[in-house]
């Protein structure tokens, strides 16, 4: 049998010996361990050091290109949309700052704001019964020669879509004075009110539209829907946007940067997944891109293709800009196309 004294000295043995190895180990490697994570600490230094400066600098040119647009906007939108009456739909979770920037700048282009349509949440909901209550509802309020869809593009949004069609009918056309009345026009925004799809104001707080628009402004959320949820509720969106371009003399989506990142509405148009052409901007909360908006519908109403603007690819500006003249000249157009690209 193994006496008690040796298992002891043996554990004395093993932890002497590790204590000699650290050390040993800690004077030997010591100067070259330290001379190593020294350089490695400078070389990671003078790089943060590099992408800091970088950002600084970024962040001044946003600065000055902010206020460069803030300077400039009155010029810039000037004569635009002069006639035009636009109307904004705003899905659930459209921000303030942004629905208000663009509004100001629908204004200082020369168009009349009519309104915002302020969706619900329970609009987008795919299940039987709110599909059921959609269909119900357009059904009912539908005004004289509209007619419903008799079947959905897409199965799970066909009570979206059937809304859609007489929404839009109730709020927009192409001529300023369609074939809905004021009358007609009312039932259909109050049905969908009192079923708690929506709701209606004049931007002044009262329930109702101003008139019928030519143009719309679709505002996306201000933050991105959840995954579970974004591949439906991005549809029953770009469903009404396309409804609103077709009856209309152009319409777009518009979002904020964040709101209009990946698994977004936006995303979903430009990215192709949609296979909708439609025509975006991605930075409307900035007033850069509230201009854009502007920039955009004018580019509509002069026969351009949907296209997509803002900060992700391959977004930029319009160029050539819309001249605030409705009848440019060559001679007037040249100084508009340099501004565009400050």
């Amino acid at each position: 049998m193994i006496d008690f004294r040796y298992h002891l000295v043996s554990i004395v043995s093993v932890f002497l010996a590790l204590a000699i190895g650290i050390v040993v180990g800690s004077t030997a490697l010591k100067p070259g361990v330290t001379n190593r994570l020294n350089n490695a600490t400078s070389a990671e230094a003078k790089a943060n050091n590099v992408l800091y400066a970088h950002n600084q600098q970024l962040k001044d040119e946003i600065g000055a290109d902010q206020a460069f647009a803030q300077a400039a906007e009155d010029s810039l939108l000037r004569g635009l949309l002069v006639g035009e009456h636009v109307v904004l739909v705003l899905a659930p979770g459209a921000d303030s700052p942004t629905v208000d920037g663009v509004t100001t700048a629908l204004r200082k282009s020369g168009a009349v704001v009519t309104g915002q349509v302020v969706l619900s949440q329970q609009f987008f909901d795919t299940g039987s019964v709110s599909q059921q209550a959609l269909k119900s509802t357009a059904a009912k309020v539908a005004p004289p020669g509209i007619a419903l869809p008799n079947s959905a593009a897409d199965s799970q949004i066909s009570g979206q879509q059937a809304a859609a069609q007489v929404i839009t009918a109730a709020i927009v056309n192409k001529n300023g004075v369609g074939t809905v009345t004021a009358k007609a026009s009312q039932k259909v925004l109050t049905g969908f009110g009192n079923a708690g799809f929506l709701q209606v104001n004049d931007g002044n707080g009262k329930p109702v539209l101003t008139g019928q628009a030519t143009m719309a402004v679709v505002v996306l959320p201000a933050t991105l829907p959840p995954a579970t949820t974004s591949g439906p509720f991005n549809l029953a969106l770009i469903s009404l946007a396309q409804d609103l371009q077709q009856a209309s003399k152009g319409a777009l989506l518009a979002g904020s940067l964040k709101g209009s990142g990946p698994h977004s509405a936006i995303d979903a148009v430009i990215g192709g997944a949609a296979v909708v052409p439609l025509t975006t901007v991605d930075n409307a909360e900035t007033v850069v891109g509230q201009i854009t908006v502007a920039w955009a519908l004018n580019e509509l109403l002069t026969g351009k293709k949907p296209s997509a603007y803002g900060v992700r690819p391959p977004n930029a500006v319009p160029s050539p800009a819309p001249s605030a003249s409705p009848t440019p000249s060559a001679s007037s157009s040249q100084p508009t196309r340099k501004k565009t690209r400050r």
